[in-house]
């Protein structure tokens, strides 16, 4: 996942990061460690599923990567995150650092002014061969996790020959929204997660409540 190139915004020189060269250090390091595209990481004996523009980041590895202490980048951390610009997801093992808006900053498409036109009749192309079912879109309505919807539609559209009636998966799937390990939102897989791996196959673990008579 270390090939290829991340794109920098001039908007940085505005903002005056440049000049906070420590800032600066730790701000391209994270542009550079982001995933270009989904992937399922292992992370010792556990399957991380990351996003694009998602990464595993621990201190002590990030210390030595960059050069700066584990109190630089704790500091430097919390700034990005009140500033909008990552978000971070910690276990007691490790952290996923999210780059907030990857896609908008580091899509595929040349952003120059003089190729504006080409942009848009590329978007419109996009747009035309990516329109989302009635059954996609009631399933994404109802799916409790709102992340990924295009890579949940490339899913959908790859298992849409072996999935379940709709009624039928909506039920399946309301049974897991009610199921205890669901009931923490931190551990509902990505939707395109769900689909991808036939998740409605899966054993449900008895809904909270049901002792006392949910249905």
């Amino acid at each position: 996942m270390n090939q290829g190139y991340v794109k920098l915004w001039r908007r940085s020189l505005d903002a005056g990061w440049v000049r906070n060269h420590k800032l600066w250090a730790f701000w391209t390091y994270c542009l550079m460690k982001a995933s270009h595209k989904e992937y399922d990481a292992i992370v010792g004996l556990q399957v991380v599923h990351l996003m694009p523009g998602q990464f595993i980041f621990g201190l002590r590895v990030a210390s030595e990567e960059t050069g700066l202490t584990i109190r630089e980048i704790r500091t430097i951390l919390e700034f990005l995150e009140k500033a909008g610009n990552v978000t971070r997801k910690t276990t007691n093992k490790f952290s996923i650092i999210t780059i907030v808006n990857w896609n908008t900053y580091q899509n595929e498409e040349n952003e120059n002014d003089t190729q504006n036109d080409k942009q848009v009749a590329t978007y419109k192309n996009v747009k035309k061969e990516n329109i989302y079912t009635s059954n996609f879109l009631t399933f994404w309505q109802a799916y409790p996790r709102k992340v990924g919807k295009d890579a949940a539609w490339k899913a959908w559209k790859k298992r849409n020959g072996d999935l379940p009636p709709l009624d039928e998966l909506l039920s399946i799937l309301e049974l897991h929204k009610h199921s205890e390990q669901w009931q923490d939102k931190k551990y509902i897989p990505h939707a395109s997660t769900w689909l991808n791996q036939g998740r409605w196959e899966d054993e449900i673990d008895e809904p909270k409540g049901a002792a006392d008579g949910w249905e």
